[in-house]
């Protein structure tokens, strides 16, 4: 098996995808040419090429079982050299020429994307985003304000999702109370009325997305939600070139069950927020009944930037359409507490000059 890379017919370099154009750039002589274009002439070239028989005996070190299902070997198909990669990656670059490969055999029929998001944020505007969040937070660890924040390392990388779909039913029923007060005589009488609420009805869920992968932590990839699905392209080996990407290696039916936590606090939320004018208000029973489920593989667009300090690795995750961003990187207690003794010392400050002013004018005595 061999990876795919997409070659300028003009120059010969690597073509790489633009998301804003949705065509194929050469980064060598500048043209750019329609997806479709590109493959009709890599598939004449493959048609047209014939491969030396060229057979040298050599003796192969014996993988273990643990290492045969973990890796695939692959050629480039520029320079010839062997790729290995985990089973679950679908685009990468080669480690001798560099040039972007891309695996569509990889994919399996169950988790080739139906769509693509392409990226927005280009490489230059990511390293700016991760200079400038150090120039904004005041509360992180006096080791992230040195000029030294160096990345160690940026990986343009498409995320496996899966898009849910459904109707939710519900019926929820709460006990809500009311409270008034009157005075008769010389007592005060408070009454408190109790309700039963019930409410139902049905909520429409569309592209509920649920990372699939396993290696992205579930805390990152739903920091940098939402994206837009309205600017999604239906899925071409060609769009991944460039970049780095891994099928879902998550089953949906393991998905479903954070996607069914999604919707049952989203459909909480929506049928609480209806309930209004009671002092108190408790949840007694809820049922949500899932109508019409499916579920679509998909690939989302990130930036995950690593830097280290001190032996220890810290992670940025950005979103490649909308530029959202989030780490890992602790706030820093003692810087927290200081500002908070800070703050009341001036307050206690302020109060106590007011209090010698006023005296002195003789306000108070």
């Amino acid at each position: 098996m061999s990876t795919l890379t997409y070659k300028c017919p003009s120059c010969g370099a690597p073509l790489v995808y633009e998301g804003r154009s949705q065509e194929m750039t050469c980064g060598s002589c500048g043209n750019t040419f329609d997806p479709e274009v590109i493959s009709a002439v890599n598939e004449i070239e493959i048609e047209s090429s014939r491969p030396d028989d060229m057979y040298w005996e050599m003796r192969d070190r014996e993988f273990s079982t643990e290492e045969k299902q973990a890796t695939q070997a692959y050629s480039c198909s520029s320079c010839g050299a062997q790729l290995y990669t985990e089973e679950t990656t679908v685009a990468t670059a080669c480690a001798f020429c560099g040039s972007p490969s891309v695996i569509p055999a990889q994919f399996t029929d169950e988790t080739r994307p139906e769509k693509l998001i392409p990226f927005k944020i280009e490489k230059a505007q990511a390293e700016q985003m991760f200079r400038d969040y150090f120039k904004t937070r005041k509360l992180i660890p006096n080791l992230f304000l040195k000029s030294s924040n160096q990345i160690d390392e940026i990986r343009k990388l498409y995320a496996p999702y899966w898009l849910f779909n459904c109707e939710a039913d519900a019926n929820m029923t709460y006990r809500g109370t009311t409270v008034s007060s009157h005075r008769s005589g010389q007592y005060m009488i408070r009454t408190t009325r109790h309700f039963l609420i019930h409410r139902a009805g049905t909520l429409n869920f569309q592209n509920l997305p649920v990372d699939a992968s396993e290696r992205l932590d579930n805390k990152i990839s739903e920091s940098i939600e939402p994206y837009n699905n309205q600017e999604a392209i239906a899925f071409i080996p060609q769009a991944l070139s460039g970049a780095q990407a891994n099928r879902a290696d998550v089953e949906p039916e393991v998905c479903m069950s954070r996607a069914n936590e999604r919707v049952r606090s989203s459909t909480d939320a929506a049928f609480r927020s209806t309930v209004m004018g009671y002092a108190t208000v408790v949840t007694q029973n809820s049922s949500i009944k899932v109508n019409k489920g499916s579920s679509a593989p998909v690939l989302y667009p990130l930036w995950l930037i690593t830097t280290k300090k001190e032996g220890k690795t810290y992670t940025f995750a950005i979103n490649g359409q909308t530029g959202e961003l989030t780490c890992d990187i602790p706030w820093s207690k003692s810087k927290f507490f200081g500002r908070a003794l800070s703050l009341a010392a001036m307050v206690s400050a302020t109060g106590a000059a007011a209090i010698y002013a006023l005296s002195a004018m003789g306000v108070l005595k």
